[in-house]
């Protein structure tokens, strides 16, 4: 017995509604557009921090799908650059006592100055704030110097610049 076999190809936009249709008749329905950020059969592509602490460039043909699992890759390798600095830098500052340690919460909420680095027109800017949370704050403008001083590329990663 020789049998033949159709392919069929949804118009664009659809998706074959298996549960309405038959053999006899397929049925089209339209692919539903939910939020991105829940599609687990979208592909990434980009850059992630691998373990080593190295950035890897992903692409379509690794076919990592957008899960929990997967949750590390950075659009851009300039975004995982700034990652990868951020996690640098908050080590530096919770570990060197010469830089004052992490500004906690209760301290931004005390009212007094934190001297912070920020990017301004694509530049490293000097600034300071009371209340107005920052990554690169510190308590002294002192500290603020001397880390600029000794971890400027490292800023200038995390600032994107």
């Amino acid at each position: 017995m020789k049998t033949k076999e159709i392919k069929i190809t949804p118009p664009e936009g659809f998706e074959i509604d298996k549960e309405n249709s038959t053999f006899e008749c397929i049925k089209f329905k339209p692919i539903k557009k939910g939020r991105w950020k829940d599609d687990e059969n979208s592909i990434l592509t980009g850059y992630c921090i691998t373990f080593g602490s190295t950035i890897s460039k992903v692409n379509i043909d690794s076919r990592l799908r957008n899960i929990k699992g997967n949750f590390n890759i950075f659009a851009t390798e300039k975004q995982a650059k700034s990652a990868l600095a951020m996690a640098r830098i908050s080590q530096i500052m919770a570990n060197d006592v010469r830089f004052g340690g992490v500004i906690t919460d209760e301290e931004w909420e005390n009212g007094e100055k934190k001297y912070v680095l920020q990017r301004y027109n694509n530049k490293i800017q000097y600034n300071y704030y009371y209340d107005t949370y920052y990554f690169l704050a510190f308590h002294t403008a002192e500290q603020r110097d001397l880390f600029l001083e000794e971890n400027e590329d490292l800023i200038k990663d995390y600032l994107m610049l």
